[in-house]
């Protein structure tokens, strides 16, 4: 499952199952004039200023809410909320999910306020950790804001860590939507089950969340003050609430955001780091399967050069890995370096496939390479890629893992699976694949990776390759865009398609490459569409270098007599309006 799957399948269960939610919250945040600028890691507060509490008057006349989520609820105002969890929050256990909590909560604030909700659920299902909904939230689109974010952790963290990630996931959600308040809740379990760590992480989450001046819920106190006992409804697992309990949890959290917002408090500045260590937290990557070799049917490899952010930055940290648990026994394991370094092994009594982002180890800092390996081809199948924040230590637990035998490539076997050189002085990553000179004997339709461009070869030259499709199955290039978990988008299954001869011949020669390497953000690829009509291909004239450009950025020249205006190049003896002129000769 890709990351755009991932967000259609949670996108089901929002709160009160809206479809198309992310669209409906761009068109709101177009229409008010939302900023949705990217804060640097010092504005790392979710809060609301004082002009933003103000009304503002339309030239009309018409009053026009532009405060935070309260002075919206207060004045009947829509709201957009967005919910990031664990099972809890999904909704597991119940045969109904628009029995969840998370599902009745829309009906309940408008039956309250008057506010219409447009919700949005990504809470991810069973056991998943604070460290999920961290890279949840690290992965959420920064075209959409919310007015509200309500956070629902900590059963299953270890405290000695789970207070760090929290605030590493607050911090994460300040620079992707600063105006939303926060609504932190103390699951239920921190009374029905003793075994869980709900209760030892509950101060925790009241000390952060005041820290940032969000609401803590406390919901088994709540329900219990509203006449209901979470113990009395508690599923069989103890952690999770039945429909009762999950009606009761959604009337306590409307009761708590009732209070605060009668008595008027809003979110203020709070730039500093409660724990200094969450800060690490800041530097995080999402490297797509995609980006990995597959060597046989349960493992996968890929380059250290390879673990980058999108700003093209090393990242060291914490490990983990994003796959689906599948019903039985569940084993990923993995080396750096050819070395053991974390186990994730899990007995999966559900009866479906779900997605969960599993923590393998803290001192993730690979110089060579890193190993995956799953117990079963079914099991691989699912691996959607690995995760890499900031480090943080984790509890001794993950060093204790039994050592396994798997299919451990070389270092020199995995480098030469990606076309890199062994020397050590070679720039690597994606991209990165360099050719010191061109080699004798091409052929018409040779390709080859030069200073991280891709060539081809056509009617005796090099050229480089663009990203273009002007609908002429004779000349440009066709590129298949596809969706992955990074929230970015990645070009896949490349077609160089050569233009025909100068006589007409057709010389289409085809050359497939895949070119995971070659990111687009999001909102460019939004725009591929609307642009392609009036996109014009850059033709091998266009692209051409002259031969002292040629001889310092590819190793190779390319002869003066190929460089020509690019609106006199000629394919079948017309240009790419259609009107007759000279060919250039190849």
């Amino acid at each position: 499952m890709d990351f755009k799957t991932f967000f259609e399948n949670n996108k089901k269960a929002c709160i009160g199952g809206a479809a198309g939610v992310a669209v409906i919250l761009l068109g709101i945040a177009a229409i008010s004039g939302q900023n949705n600028s990217v804060k640097t890691p010092q504005e790392t507060t979710i809060a609301v200023t004082e002009s933003d509490q103000k009304n503002e008057t339309k030239e009309t006349g018409e009053s026009v809410v532009t405060g935070n989520f309260y002075a919206k609820l207060n004045a009947g105002k829509p709201v957009s909320i967005l919910v990031i969890g664990d099972g809890f929050a999904a909704g597991n256990n119940l045969e109904d999910s628009s029995n969840a909590w998370a599902e009745l909560l829309s009906a309940k604030i408008t039956e309250t306020f008057g506010s219409e909700v447009l919700p949005e659920n990504l809470s991810l299902p069973s056991d998943n950790t604070v460290f999920s909904g961290y890279a949840v939230a690290n992965q959420l689109s920064e075209d959409v804001e919310y007015d509200a974010i309500i956070l629902s952790f900590g059963n299953y963290d270890d405290p000695s860590s789970f207070g760090i990630i929290y605030e590493g996931l607050i911090r994460a959600l300040a620079n992707k939507s600063p105006d939303a308040v926060l609504i932190s809740l103390i699951e239920p379990s921190s009374v029905t089950n003793p075994e869980g760590y709900a209760d030892d992480n509950a101060s925790a989450i009241q000390n952060i969340t005041d820290h940032y001046y969000g609401l803590t819920v406390d919901v088994a106190k709540l329900m219990e003050a509203n006449g209901s006992n979470a113990a009395d409804t508690a599923d069989d697992d103890k952690v999770n609430q039945n429909a009762e309990g999950n009606a009761a949890v959604a009337d306590a959290i409307i009761k708590a955001i009732k209070e605060h917002s009668e008595n008027g408090e809003t979110l203020n500045t709070a730039s500093d780091a409660l724990n200094d260590a969450s800060e690490t937290l800041e530097d995080f990557a999402y490297i797509s399967a995609s980006d990995f070799e597959k060597v046989d049917d349960t493992t996968y490899v890929l380059l250290a050069d390879y673990v980058r952010d999108y700003d093209d930055n090393a990242v060291s940290g914490l490990l983990a890995i994003d796959y689906e648990y599948l019903p039985g026994s569940n084993d990923v394991y993995v080396t750096v370096d050819g070395n053991p370094f974390g186990r994730s092994t899990v007995d999966f009594k559900g009866t479906e496939s779900e997605q969960h982002i599993a923590l393998i180890n803290d001192d993730f800092e690979p110089a060579e390479t890193i190993t995956v390996s799953f117990a079963s081809a079914d099991e691989a199948n699912t691996f959607a890629g690995i995760i890499v924040s900031g480090n943080v230590k984790l509890p001794m637990s993950y060093d204790e893992f039994e050592t396994k035998e798997i299919h451990q490539l070389s270092t020199e076997e995995i480098r030469a699976l990606f076309g890199e050189s062994e020397d050590e002085d070679a720039a690597g990553g994606p991209g990165s694949e360099e050719t010191e000179a061109v080699p004798d004997g091409n052929q018409e339709g040779d390709t080859t990776y030069i200073d991280g461009a891709l060539y081809e070869y056509h009617n005796g030259e090099w050229y480089e390759v663009i990203n273009d499709d002007t609908g002429n199955p004779d000349i440009g290039v066709k590129s298949q865009v596809a969706p992955t978990r990074s929230a970015h988008e990645v070009i896949t299954n490349k077609e160089v398609v050569n233009s025909s001869s100068a006589a007409g011949t057709e010389t289409a020669a085809v050359e497939e490459t895949t070119v995971a390497e070659t990111a687009m953000t999001e909102s460019y690829a939004e725009t591929v569409a609307e642009t392609a009509a009036e996109t014009v291909m850059e033709t091998p004239a266009e692209t051409a270098y002259t031969e002292a450009a040629a001889a310092e950025t590819t190793g190779f020249e390319v002869p003066v007599e190929t460089q020509a205006a690019s609106g006199d190049y000629a394919v079948n003896e017309t240009d790419l309006n259609g009107n007759a002129i000279g060919n250039i000769a190849g």
